[in-house]
């Protein structure tokens, strides 16, 4: 009796006939009973044959997209690895530099023995442009013995330019001078904890302007400016910290407080004699999945003999993200920012921003009908998953202007 038997190898299962206790003969072959089951065991043979090897097909099929779907899962984590750095080059024109280049370069770590703080970090860029100018600047967030202080701070030096539009919330933005200066400032906070999620510490900063340059006539030269020829000036104060962030750079929970004085005096070597007082407030609430609400209101007080580029400037790519930086500048500065942070698809996310402010001469001179307003949307790619740095831009809208700011981390 002949006996269909089954064998699977690679995927495949191949039929074959086996003959037992069959004699077979001239006789045998002729015979329509041996016929019908030879026709029948290859028609079995064949449907088994063509059932498997679809079968198998699809197997391969499946496995290809799978290689496939592993494959642009591999790029994707390769791409938000987990890197500690961002190292981008910048290109561009504008009629102020002609071509310029640049690099950014964001380097975050955790000192030996804090490997549950969060994470510290070294940020550098600097640009070089066709009319022979420059700037480099270098921030540092840095957090010590297992959080027990805090040190920030940022190095700044240029040979640039920038537009004066002059003094004060009341300018015509349509006419504005050019001036030309070399520029030096260095300030540092270092703070101890005193509390949970408080600290307590001094700073200090430099700030020098010189080689300064302008129309003679135009606005600043008509100006009562203080800084006209040039200024350098050195503070010290106290320094208030409170920080329940999750994060430094991309926060998703947590309160910000940042209140702080400076004395520029004689004594320590400053040209021109004045005080200024910032807080700066911020709050950072999570919801739904990992949408992020956040808040900001910043101030920022001086009084004094106080120099026309360390006056308080509206504008910028983190507050009022839409007008020029300094655009309105004067003693006194208030502003308030709310922004919608929302993960839309793995790695890509979307900001929504809103905001309101005002510079006026002293507190008493603030005018609520002289507010001034921004808005504006940001696309994000997270560049270091682990980490949550992301890198994207900013198009920002006032009233008469429009900014376009791209970097990486976010503005607050």
């Amino acid at each position: 009796m002949a006996k269909v038997q089954k064998i699977k190898k690679q995927g495949l299962h191949f039929v074959f006939l086996s003959f037992a206790n069959v004699k077979i003969n001239d006789r045998t072959l002729l015979h329509p009973n041996f016929i019908k089951k030879i026709f029948f065991t290859f028609l079995l043979l064949f449907i088994g044959y063509k059932g498997q090897l679809k079968a198998c097909q699809d197997t391969l099929k499946k496995d290809t997209l799978k290689v496939k779907k592993s494959f642009v899962k591999k790029v994707i984590d390769a791409a938000t690895a987990k890197r500690k750095f961002i190292l981008a080059p910048e290109a561009g024109r504008s009629p102020n530099t002609g071509f310029y280049t640049g690099i950014y370069y964001l380097q975050l770590f955790r000192l030996k023995g804090d490997t549950d703080s969060r994470a510290s970090n070294i940020e550098a860029y600097g640009t070089v442009t066709e009319k022979k100018q420059f700037y480099q600047t270098v921030n540092n967030t840095v957090l010590l013995d297992k959080e027990k202080y805090f040190l920030r701070g940022t190095t700044y030096v240029s040979k640039f330019n920038e537009y004066f539009y002059g003094l004060g919330n009341n300018i015509n933005i349509q006419n504005r001078d050019l001036i030309n200066f070399d520029y030096f400032n260095a300030i540092q906070k270092f703070t101890r904890i005193i509390g949970s999620h408080a600290y307590l510490g001094v700073q200090g900063q430099f700030n020098e302007t010189f080689n300064l340059t302008y129309n003679k006539g135009g606005i600043l030269d008509q100006s009562n400016a203080y800084g006209k020829g040039g200024s350098r000036n050195v503070g010290f104060g106290p320094v208030f910290l409170y920080d329940s962030r999750d994060h430094v750079i991309y926060t998703r929970t947590g309160t910000y407080l940042d209140i702080s004085a400076m004395f520029y005096q004689q004594q320590f070597g400053s040209q021109f004699p004045f005080q200024n007082m910032i807080i700066d407030f911020r709050k950072f609430i999570k919801f739904y999945k990992n949408d992020v609400l956040s808040f900001q209101t910043l101030i920022n007080y001086n009084w004094g003999n106080v120099p026309f580029r360390q006056l308080a400037m509206m504008g910028g790519d983190v507050m009022m993200r839409g007008y020029y930086p300094g655009i309105y500048r004067d003693n006194f500065y208030m502003a308030t920012q709310v922004e919608l942070r929302i993960p839309v698809y793995k790695w890509f996310g979307m900001v929504f921003f809103g905001a309101v402010g005002e510079v006026a001469h002293t507190l008493g001179a603030f005018n609520w009908q002289d507010i001034k307003y921004t808005y504006g949307i940001g696309l994000r790619a997270m560049f270091i998953k682990h980490e949550r740095i992301n890198v994207g831009g900013d198009l920002g809208f006032s009233k008469n202007t429009k900014t376009l700011s791209l970097g990486s981390g976010e503005s607050f």
